[in-house]
């Protein structure tokens, strides 16, 4: 909550005790006459209808107020011998893309991982080498990441989406010796 927000609240709940207060009074039968006569002459009216307007529109800030992020989890519980083991997504996103990197045919790999019901949502997104089988490549690819992170972190997975973004270069480049000292 941002300050301006805090404030918005603290005016509310100020005003909220004022009036909680004139209830209270009223209810104790306490005469508050004078009070709503002074407050309906000119230029007091005025000034209550404004108050009044101000105290509405924070009131139906706060009342369809939301954060406009959830809470983000990124991370999985494990339940170990000795209590519960926290593994971040950063360091399933880092197995997920070294297992998929070793893959032939893989030019580059990347990970997003998002919770699901039963598990983890993995979203694999590959550029692959051309003249390769990419249907086959990205079976092999899901399996092979599936089983990786099941084995190593023993978190399941639900589901594995895999996207082909492009094809990469054929011809990587590498960096040669040339023999001279430049």
């Amino acid at each position: 909550m941002n300050l301006f927000d805090r404030l918005l609240l603290f005016i509310l709940s100020v005003l909220a005790l004022v009036l909680g207060v004139a209830v209270v009074l009223v209810g104790a039968a306490v005469p508050i006459g004078w009070v709503q006569m002074e407050l309906t002459r000119q230029p007091y009216n005025i000034v209550t209808m404004v108050v009044g307007v101000v105290t509405a529109l924070i009131a139906i800030r706060f009342l369809f107020f939301r954060r406009r992020r959830d809470p983000k989890v990124d991370s999985v519980m494990v339940s170990g011998d000795h209590g519960p083991i926290r593994i971040t997504y950063d360091t399933l996103i880092q197995l997920a893309n070294r297992r998929g990197s070793q893959l032939r045919g893989v030019s580059t790999f990347e990970t997003i991982v998002h919770q699901g019901q039963g598990g983890l949502i993995l979203t694999l997104r590959m550029r692959v080498l051309p003249d390769i089988d990419i249907a086959a490549l990205a079976k092999e690819a899901q399996n092979a990441v599936k089983s990786y992170l099941e084995e190593t972190t023993h978190v399941p997975v639900e589901r594995i989406l895999v996207q082909v973004t492009e094809l990469g270069d054929n011809n990587r480049s590498m960096r040669v010796w040339s023999g001279s000292g430049a």
